[in-house]
């Protein structure tokens, strides 16, 4: 009976993994997200059963005894001993330079972190000095006030006296019959 269920699930699993690939193809959104939870559903549910047997597993086997078991004193004892992790903390290296490359790199963040403070003090202090003067100079560039092509009302009522010539430019010639 229990294979028979895995059987299911696992072929119901497949099934609606592949109707959801099936729905996506056809751009039918709503089937897809309700198969796709229905494998999701699935899926954590079979994760779920496989790890619990998995525990039972190892709950049967912690049951049974394999042996005399050694004390946790004498497995302590026969572990290997650690080495000290960085060869430059051990105290007879002290005196030589081998401690010189991590003393380099604090330094290194030290520097960097009064750097970045010397950097935003600058920053917070010039600010308005460089707005101001970003705005002095877009002046030069900036739009003019006034409009640079007439509006319509004041192309066709006096083309000809303009004094621009820019604007006649613009304009073109005057109409055969319009004033000159």
């Amino acid at each position: 009976m229990k294979k028979l269920s895995w059987l299911l699930a696992v072929v119901t699993l497949l099934a609606s993994g592949g109707y959801v690939l099936v729905y996506v193809y056809r751009w039918e959104w709503h089937r897809a997200q309700l198969v796709g939870i229905l494998f999701l559903a699935l899926l954590v549910g079979l994760s779920a059963a496989l790890v619990l047997r998995r525990l039972g597993q190892l709950e049967g086997t912690r049951r049974q005894p394999a042996g005399r078991v050694p004390e946790p004193l004498q497995r302590l004892r026969a572990a290997p001993v650690e080495s000290p992790p960085f060869r430059w903390l051990r105290p007879e290296d002290l005196d030589r330079t081998h401690i010189f490359i991590p003393v380099l790199l604090g330094g290194g963040v030290l520097v960097s972190g009064i750097a970045w403070l010397v950097e935003r003090l600058a920053g917070a202090s010039a600010r308005a000095g460089v707005e101001e003067e970003l705005a002095a100079s877009l002046r030069d560039i900036a739009f003019p006030g006034e409009p640079l092509v007439p509006s319509r009302a004041e192309a066709l009522a006096a083309p000809a006296t303009t004094s621009d010539p820019a604007v006649r430019l613009l304009l073109g010639p005057p109409a055969a019959g319009g004033p000159r």
